[in-house]
């Protein structure tokens, strides 16, 4: 029954036979099917998972009329990554980058609260803006490639993705899943890897933003906002900005941030933006972790009316249209659920939205 499955059927069997408590074996519309009496099989089955990937096959399980089933089926094993493009995209976004921070460190604002603000300063300032945005997105993406080490999955290079210097210098970087995920347990790390790890680093930017911020007597504060206002530059800080400044407070003075800031405050944006219930977004993985279809489907119609609300037009609707294209991807095991400290570190995955999240006032 099955040609993919001459020569291996008794192996197969002792795999799976060697974890399980197996009720019956059958052929099910061409598939080796397997009936297990475990109640709970998440240990069982990752570890019967990893030894039938060595023979060239994968496992599902899945709860069908109270009968838990697993299936074993072929394997096909991940390509090699590709090293040239992630390359020239990666050489490509640092340039944009670089670029963008040295436009924006040459606006006129810099040497009107800095005197000696000159080409050095401009261009330290455009460097430093450059390694730590890209900082922050690629420590995002390293977060997600190493849970996906941990958890045995293949997964690509990062892609950064260049962008437009003067309007937005990248739009970040993207890391492609090779092969399905074990269980709830992998999707919501694999998920949520990447906003921490981000965020540990925009924090620490933002620190950095402090350290090299020129501190400006509140007397001319305003008519400084008024300038930046006429620029059409200016952005709300993140709550974290102002739990961070409480270390750096002076009493009659406010900090205004060299271009670093500017870094600092997209890498929460980023962090905030991902966090988001929505499948393309690694809060899709989160949050599809511990909801149901159904459930997930109407989190992300809440969070695109957040987006809205927000004044995040532009990404709400690219959002939508790619919506209309995604497809339900479930774990390999949907029996397992999602672990109990998972869930409860689901209260800093919200503390991390809260302190980073930035509604529009005016988009640049």
């Amino acid at each position: 029954m099955g040609f993919v499955y001459d020569g291996v059927i008794d192996s197969l069997k002792l795999t799976v036979e060697k974890h399980f408590n197996v009720a019956n074996t059958y052929f099910e519309a061409g598939v080796l099917t397997f009936e297990v009496l475990d109640g709970e099989i998440k240990t069982a089955f990752k570890n019967c998972l990893a030894e039938l990937k060595k023979i060239g096959f994968l496992a599902s399980a899945r709860r069908e009329q109270s009968v838990i089933k697993l299936r074993v089926f072929p394997y096909n094993r991940p390509t090699r990554n590709d090293v040239k493009i992630p390359l020239v995209l990666a050489t490509a976004t640092v340039g944009t980058v670089t670029v963008d921070g040295i436009l924006r460190s040459s606006s006129p604002i810099f040497s009107i609260i800095s005197p000696g603000f000159g080409l050095n300063s401009i261009i330290v300032n455009g460097v430093l803006f450059s390694l730590a945005l890209l900082g922050i997105i690629f420590i995002h993406e390293m977060g997600h490639k190493i849970s996906a080490k941990i958890d045995g999955v293949a997964a690509s290079l990062p892609y950064f993705i260049p962008g437009l210097p003067g309007v937005l210098p990248t739009l970040g970087a993207v890391i492609f899943q090779k092969e399905p995920l074990a269980n709830r347990d992998d999707m919501f790390d694999l998920g949520v890897s990447g906003p921490v790890a981000g965020f540990v680093v925009a924090v620490l930017v933002t620190f950095l933003a402090f350290e090299t911020a020129v501190w400006v007597p509140v007397d001319r504060y305003q008519q400084v906002l008024e300038t930046i206002s006429g620029q059409g530059a200016f952005v709300q800080p993140p709550l974290i900005f102002y739990l961070i400044g409480m270390f750096y407070e002076r009493q009659g003075y406010v900090p205004f941030f060299m271009t670093v800031g500017f870094a600092a405050w997209l890498g929460m944006v980023v962090t905030a933006l991902n966090l988001m219930p929505i499948w393309q977004l690694d809060g899709g993985r989160i949050f599809r972790s511990f909801l149901s279809r159904r459930q997930h489907m109407i989190a992300s119609y809440a969070a695109l009316a957040l987006l809205v609300l927000a004044g995040y037009y532009f990404m709400a609707l690219l959002l939508i249209l790619m919506m209309g294209r995604s497809v339900d991807i479930v774990p390999l095991d949907e029996v397992s659920p999602l672990s109990f400290w998972r869930k409860i570190s689901l209260i800093g995955v919200a503390a991390m939205f809260v302190l980073s999240f930035v509604p529009l006032s005016r988009i640049f």
